[in-house]
């Protein structure tokens, strides 16, 4: 009886060592590792330092380390097989062997058989690929879409014949049938118990877990005909939601640059791959799951999600971020002009494009601020609820109290919503722990005054000094333009303008609306600290600027559409230029 490797690194892959060890010990973030004090000897100044993206831990005082099976074993006194066992229980892995921890020979045996017949076939397939006439046609369609012969070989590429037991014709002699069936690479037929290839006309692309293991195939039809892609099912070695295309390849790269780039599909990885960007991964086939975000963060907390810009493809970037923020790493979201995949765009404007646009990614919730913008009309009731109902499940995954502070702020000048009732909305989920019933009441929406016009009123009616400093700056820059209380701050500088100062009871009477005269009350019976005029000012300065920065962004989205790349660039430069200049 021995440990079954596979297990081992499934196991492994599924436990984040820094989360593990925080358990027993309080860390902080040191640059890119985490330090505290070591659990395995006295100290007063932390020397236990733990390497996120290596997953390994070292004390410089006392020299313990390991990985998180060495840090369970020491810290619990336990064995390697009760180490095992927990860890699994811990991701939810299932165990074959009663007590959990210990396979038997025959299963590792049969999961290195799996491995053996998966190289074989992919053998098979890359031979067909460049020694048939079928598979002509396929090195065609390859060429066509850009790939040159290093990388078809780099990637390991091949073709299945059209033929419906061509595989599995040629494996019989040295493979057990039921082995091949387990492998996913033969179905069997129901009616008259005959063998079939699961892979048919397609291009085949062998998929490898982090090890360099080759586990599955993916393989993409080759004309006409459904599904367009196919991938392997489930196997003993192959569990889709665990692994990511081509992280074989780009481990290394990925620790290198302390990022790493997602994409949806095989080509779009493969091209980016061929352009010189070798540390791009793809899902297989399945939307982002729990365990490939912890298996990607033991190479870099550092993501860039570059997905289709079809339907499915935003609503996958969606649940991907969701996913990443669950996991506290930090991730960016590129989308390129025209509504272009990585593959397409690549080969049309090449690497040096696709880098510098790279580079201006914004960040999670920039994104999600310049997508609600885009998406719903911001100057109704109704649009704002939308809005914020966008971004309340991603401020809710938010831990640090400062960065989600400041996020709130984000949303509620952006959408000019009141910071307490985004605050309610997330407290609410404190209370019943389901994420599921946030969500902006649209009738209080309506009725309830932004915050910091609050203030603002409040000052301007209470302190004439404040009234003629803030007033005079207003009407230059008029940056009260698309507030709740646009009409109220018009009637306020006409008054100022005509009077030399402010009367309230002028002022109410001029206010013919019934909700700016609520407006109005609600700042003058607000129990509120008066502020420096400053600060008003330059919250109004950066409300102006968050409506100048969604401008841009329709005016970037009708760009991509026209393709007009000179414009497109000159229209990201001035947003960059404006989020720089503004302190959100």
């Amino acid at each position: 009886m021995r440990a079954d490797s596979g297990i081992i690194d499934q196991i492994k892959s599924s436990t984040d060592l820094v989360r593990l060890v925080s358990e027993y010990v309080r860390l902080r973030k040191a640059g890119a590792n985490y330090v505290g004090l070591c659990p395995f000897h006295t100290e007063k100044t932390p020397s236990f330092h733990v390497h996120q993206s290596r997953q390994f831990y070292y004390c410089f005082g006392c020299g313990a380390k390991g990985d998180v099976f060495k840090f369970l074993e020491a810290i619990e006194r336990l064995s390697f097989p009760e180490a095992l066992r927990r860890l699994a229980d811990r991701s939810g892995i299932p165990l074959n062997k009663a007590g959990g921890a210990i396979e038997g020979d025959d299963q590792a045996q049969e999961k290195t058989r799996l491995y053996q017949v998966n190289e074989e076939a992919a053998r098979l397939f890359r031979r067909q690929l460049r020694h048939s006439d079928e598979g002509q046609q396929a090195l065609n369609y390859l060429y066509g879409r850009g790939l040159n012969d290093d990388t078809i070989e780099r990637f390991e590429i091949g073709y299945a014949s059209g033929r419906s037991d061509w595989l599995f014709q040629r494996l019989r002699g040295n493979t057990p049938q039921d082995l091949l069936i387990k492998a996913g690479l033969v179905q069997q037929r129901e009616d008259d118990s005959r063998c079939f290839d699961r892979f048919r006309r397609r291009v085949m692309f062998p998929i490898r877990d982090e090890a360099g293991r080759l586990v599955a195939f993916g393989g993409r039809i080759v004309g006409d005909g459904q599904p367009k892609y196919l991938n392997s099912p489930e196997t003993p070695v192959y569990s889709k939601s665990r692994l990511l295309f081509a992280l074989n390849l780009a481990r290394e790269p990925i620790r290198r640059r302390d990022a790493a780039i997602l994409v949806e599909g095989y080509m779009d990885c493969i091209a980016l791959h061929q352009s010189g960007l070798n540390n791009v991964i793809a899902v297989c086939g399945t939307s982002l799951t729990e365990q490939q975000a912890r298996l990607l963060s033991r190479f870099s907390s550092n993501i860039v999600v570059n997905f289709d810009p079809d339907a499915a493809g935003s609503k996958a970037t969606l649940r991907s971020l969701e996913v990443f923020l669950d996991q506290h790493l930090a991730v960016r979201v590129l989308t390129l002009p025209a509504k272009q995949d990585p593959d397409a765009f690549i080969r049309q404007c090449g690497a040096d494009t696709y880098s510098r646009l790279l580079k201006e990614a914004p960040s999670c919730f920039d994104y999600l601020l310049a997508r609600a913008a885009h998406e719903y009309d911001l100057q109704t009731v109704e649009g704002k609820v939308a809005a914020v109902n966008l971004l309340l499940p991603f401020l809710d995954r938010v831990t640090n109290r400062i960065e989600k502070s400041e996020r709130i702020k984000g949303v509620s000048q952006a959408f000019s919503v009141d910071e307490s009732i985004i605050r309610e909305e997330l407290k609410k989920v404190r209370t019943t722990g389901n994420r599921e019933q946030l969500g902006v009441d649209a009738v209080r929406l309506r009725t309830d005054l932004n915050l910091n016009e609050k203030y603002l009123l409040k000052a301007i009616l209470e302190d004439d000094s404040v009234a003629e400093t803030v007033l005079c700056e207003l009407a230059q820059s008029k940056d009260y333009l698309g507030f709740q209380s646009e009409s109220i701050f018009q009637e306020l500088l006409g008054l100022y303008q005509e009077q030399g100062r402010i009367s309230l009871s002028v002022l109410q009477e001029r206010l013919t609306r019934q909700q700016d005269r609520d407006y109005l009350n609600q700042a003058l019976f607000a129990e509120l600290q008066p502020l420096e005029p400053a600060h008003y000012l330059e919250k109004m300065r950066q409300r102006k600027i968050e409506q100048e920065i969604n401008l841009l962004q329709k005016q970037i989205k009708a760009a991509e559409q026209s393709r007009d790349l000179e414009l497109l660039s000159s229209l990201h430069s001035k947003k960059v230029a404006l989020r720089k200049s503004s302190s959100f």
